[in-house]
């Protein structure tokens, strides 16, 4: 079968280190997919030789995720159909770039089998059973294992039971059932492990993430991601306090000026709130509302404030809330409207 140098061994030790710089994620994911992958062959009783093979293509099973665009990699929603299928190339991408290194060769058709079902329903190929190289069938469950495993920032990791029943029910389906026994062995064996971060406590993969859930026309947040921060920060409840900021009257404003001055009113407002806090934590709620966390350190009066935002918009009145997340506990944007409902002491700029 023929296995790669120590040279060869350093240079996919070099490109899953490049793969890193693009998606922090993927790179952790690689490393345990081939340390699982090596732990399943020999529990399966493969050779040493098989078991390095299946080590360094685990290492490299995503390689060609570097030329998947950034905006379908690191889309944190569900795939449309079209994005679905340019994140597919990727294991015959990966096959094609490790092609062009001739010792590699023996890793190229585990990468790109890696995604094959065990009913056939799987890609490249739709090969089914033992149509798809024993090492594309053990790669396929570690690499499934690991995802289900790991912290991602939108979602958080099932645990060890979990993980392994979802490998049971997919036995015979996604599975090859006699693999999956032992990779079941291998992974009880394991016990939980680690707890791998979500990739939101790097601050670049976080703003990353976040790109994804911008406001297009203010480039606040959304009410989506929102929802994202405050369920990730409602146990420190690190925002005793924030500020609710409505705009009212926006309709007869565009009426009267036009849409785009609208737009461009709600687009200065956003930027005074940055300004004026000093903060990036601003979402744009229900057209014209905006939520502000942690204001707490702006040493102005609410009418202060009010006069500051709302300078120079004819005919529009801002308002604004103190809300009580500590309190409150509120975890979700929805929430802030039952809040409103109940609160109606709010002070308005005429």
């Amino acid at each position: 079968m023929g296995c790669p140098s120590i040279a060869g061994q350093e240079i996919v030790a070099m490109l899953n280190n490049i793969f890193e710089v693009k998606d922090a994620y993927t790179a952790g994911h690689s490393k345990r997919v081939a340390l699982y992958c090596s732990a399943i062959a020999q529990a399966m009783g493969l050779n040493k030789e098989e078991q390095n093979i299946v080590y360094q293509a685990g290492l490299l099973h995503d390689i060609g995720k570097i030329l998947t665009p950034e905006a379908i990699l690191l889309k944190p929603r569900r795939f449309g159909r079209k994005e679905y299928s340019i994140m597919q190339n990727h294991s015959t991408d990966g096959e094609t770039m490790i092609n062009f290194i001739p010792s590699f060769k023996v890793y190229a058709q585990i990468v790109r089998h890696h995604h094959e079902r065990y009913d056939g329903r799987g890609y490249p190929d739709g090969l089914c059973a033992e149509e798809i190289p024993l090492l594309s069938r053990i790669m396929t469950i570690a690499d499934a294992y690991d995802a289900m495993t790991t912290n991602r920032i939108y979602r958080a990791r099932k645990n060890l039971s979990e993980a392994i029943f979802e490998i049971d029910r997919c036995s015979g389906t996604q599975f090859d059932p006699e693999v999956a026994k032992y990779a079941i062995s291998v992974f009880c064996s394991h016990g939980e492990g680690q707890e791998f971060p979500e990739i939101g406590e790097f601050v670049i993969e976080e703003e990353r993430f976040a790109y994804f859930f911008k406001d297009t026309l203010t480039s606040a947040y959304t009410g989506e991601y929102l929802n994202h921060f405050l369920n990730k920060h409602k146990i420190k409840y690190e925002f005793e306090d924030c500020l609710l900021v409505q705009a009212h009257h926006m309709h007869r404003y565009n009426e009267h000026f036009g849409w785009k001055s609208g737009d461009k009113v709600l687009i200065e407002i956003a930027l005074r709130l940055k300004i004026l806090f000093a903060t990036n934590t601003i979402f744009r709620l229900f057209g014209d509302d905006f939520i502000v966390l942690n204001p707490l350190h702006v040493g102005l009066s609410e009418s202060e404030i009010l006069k500051k935002l709302g300078k120079g918009f004819t005919g529009i009145e801002l308002s604004l809330m103190h809300v009580d997340c500590k309190h409150h506990k509120i975890e979700k944007w929805e929430q802030f409207e039952k809040y409103l409902k109940k609160n109606s002491s709010q002070k308005t700029l005429p």
